[in-house]
């Protein structure tokens, strides 16, 4: 555990694609480790003191390497003062993040691939820190940043994670593509979006995890693989959107609350009747307001086409708060259905005006734990089931 936080603060305080650790331990013991977002991979015990050389030989192949060699994410480099773009993006992210100052050292810039460009150059982006960000080391590890958008001088979202590649599963920037085509309502303006590269120099190689690769040889499985793990490749994957929403949590009536709701509603309606796409993952962090107080329905990359039938991955999708009542208590009983993100919108409802409107209700915080976390077990396929309380509030 204590190895998985060290591995954690890593990431999360450096742009990595995966990183190495050394350990030892015992009296003169060690081993090698390799991380990334699919899990871990390690050595043979060694002996540190009766074969010195596996140790530093390892440090100095480590110092030969490039950065990029290292596990560093390399399309984001330090600004300086005389950067094109850095004076406007200090004074618009002061202000958004409302700040007194941001310093030219806290700055990044950051180069975003698009898969459809046609000059096949990336945009730069100057960020600071997230506005969000996942607090988890494995899976998609999602980042999101407010920034200022160099060429264009104004402010944009940045959306940065890891989406599974798994066959069924589209790209989230296609996706949106398709809805735009579609004239979809109510969603936003998409900026480029694309496989992270590998280094800014190279436009074939994409950043993605490699523990995958170590699971299986063949169809054995390798001796040193414990259990029956569902290791899944993931690619490093970037998405601008040119549309800066607020969150929620932000509206400022209720009545704009559920004017904004119904927009996203209006989205999903659209996007299932002229794209035949489901969403399934409608939430309250997925509902944004627009600058114009719009809702917009955001973060499509769970989404599904409507003719698809096939299972796509073993995991349950959707935000566990906000999961239909049916989904929770019967998991295995049907497929993901348009009726399932309808309730989704129900919940989405309740969550907020429970959470963001004062009230006089005795134990409301026990309720709103019971009804929107609350489980009851863990099958043997390892799938939590809940939805007790929904049931209940109903």
């Amino acid at each position: 555990g204590q190895l998985t936080h060290y591995a954690t603060s890593i990431h999360r305080s450096q742009f990595r694609v995966f990183s190495y650790l050394i350990i030892l331990f015992g009296k003169a013991e060690g081993r090698l480790l390799r991380w990334d977002r699919s899990g871990a991979i390690y050595t043979e015990i060694f002996d540190w003191t009766k074969n010195p050389n596996t140790l530093s030989e390892f440090i100095w192949r480590l110092n030969s390497l490039t950065f990029a060699q290292r596990g560093y994410n390399t399309t984001v480099t330090s600004v300086l003062k005389n950067n094109k773009g850095v004076g406007d993006a200090q004074s618009t992210l002061a202000v958004y993040m409302d700040v007194e100052k941001i310093e030219v050292e806290d700055l990044r810039q950051i180069l975003v691939n698009d898969d459809h460009a046609t000059d096949g150059q990336p945009k730069p982006y100057i960020i600071w820190k997230p506005i969000w960000e996942t607090k988890t080391l494995f899976g998609r590890s999602t980042f999101g940043f407010v920034c200022h958008d160099v060429e264009r001088n104004k402010l944009v979202y940045l959306k940065d994670y890891w989406r599974t590649d798994f066959p069924g599963i589209e790209k989230e920037g296609d996706i949106y593509r398709d809805l735009l085509e579609a004239k979809v309502r109510f969603i936003p303006e998409l900026g480029p979006a694309g496989d992270v590269l590998s280094t800014p120099e190279h436009s074939l190689d994409v950043q993605c995890t490699r523990t995958q690769d170590y699971v299986k040889d063949g169809e054995r499985k390798r001796i040193w693989c414990p259990g029956t793990p569902r290791v899944k490749r993931y690619v490093h994957y970037q998405l601008v959107l040119n549309t800066l929403g607020q969150p929620l949590s932000t509206f400022g009536s209720t009545r704009e609350l559920c004017q904004v709701i119904w927009d996203a509603m209006i989205a999903h309606t659209d996007a299932y009747d002229k794209a035949k796409t489901l969403h399934w993952d409608v939430s309250a962090g997925n509902i944004l307001i627009a600058p114009d107080r719009s809702g917009l329905l955001i973060d499509w990359d769970m989404s599904k086409r409507v003719d698809v039938t096939q299972q796509r991955q073993h995991s349950r999708t959707g935000t566990w708060q906000f999961i239909s009542t049916g989904l929770l208590l019967h998991p295995h009983a049907r497929s993901h259905q348009i009726s399932d993100d309808i309730e989704s919108f129900y919940w989405v409802l309740i969550y907020i005006v429970m959470k963001c409107r004062h009230s006089a209700i005795k134990g409301q915080s026990q309720d709103m734990q019971r009804v929107f976390d609350g489980y009851r077990d863990v099958d043997e396929d390892g799938v939590i089931r809940g939805g007790d309380g929904k049931l209940s509030f109903l």
